[in-house]
């Protein structure tokens, strides 16, 4: 993709959670303590689901918010289950926090920060979610540009190979498994996420997340 290298990351204009309105006060027990201290390992892989939630989505700041309820309380998990989402106009949402330092979903030294999206395989590996189902529909053009860039943006900070096999090795328990460095969630676990055309179209993005780098 001659003329359109990779950009460096953070991506610009994203949305912080300040920006999308997450109530930080979600985070945190009745006691004052944090439900999900922040854990930072280095990065693996790149998985990219959807979030099964409406296209078209005329407030994609509020589904945000919605999704960052029900992880972070109905399923107590702390935080929102991803690091990045991205809506049908192409902006870019932070995820699960990852400390005050301004680099999103990394701490100083590169590691990033564990989230919540493929259980049994979640330390190093950044989630990235399509807000949408793309068991019905098709991303826009304006979401799959920022999707590919934000990819070859962590590729690149990462040295990471997109186009290539890997076993991942849980830092935490030592589970290994294969999988692919950017990778669907159904590569990890039995779901339909992210959905039938995003799944389907994984290997062009990869070839175009490749050629972003290499420019």
């Amino acid at each position: 993709m001659s003329g359109t290298s990779a950009p460096d990351f953070p991506p610009a204009g994203l949305i912080t959670r300040k920006k999308w309105g997450a109530d930080e006060s979600k985070r945190f027990k009745a006691d004052g303590s944090e439900n999900s201290p922040t854990q930072f390992f280095p990065v693996q892989a790149l998985t990219v689901h959807h979030t099964d939630t409406a296209n078209n989505d005329p407030d994609p700041a509020a589904t945000v918010r919605a999704i960052y309820e029900q992880h972070a309380i109905s399923n107590d998990w702390g935080d929102i289950g991803y690091h990045f989402l991205i809506d049908a106009k192409g902006k870019i949402y932070e995820g699960r926090f990852s400390g005050a330092d301004g680099v999103p979903a990394h701490d100083k030294q590169g590691k990033v920060v564990t989230a919540f999206h493929t259980v049994g395989f979640n330390s190093g590996n950044i989630g990235i979610a399509l807000l949408g189902d793309f068991n019905k529909g098709e991303q826009t053009p304006a979401m799959r540009d920022s999707l590919a860039r934000l990819l070859a943006s962590l590729a690149k900070k990462h040295g990471l190979d997109v186009e290539s096999n890997i076993t991942y090795r849980n830092p935490v328990n030592g589970t290994t498994k294969q999988a692919p460095a950017l990778s669907g969630h159904r590569d990890w676990i039995a779901t339909d996420c992210p959905g039938t055309s995003t799944y389907t179209g994984l290997e062009a993005l990869r070839g175009q997340v490749a050629g972003l780098r290499a420019d």
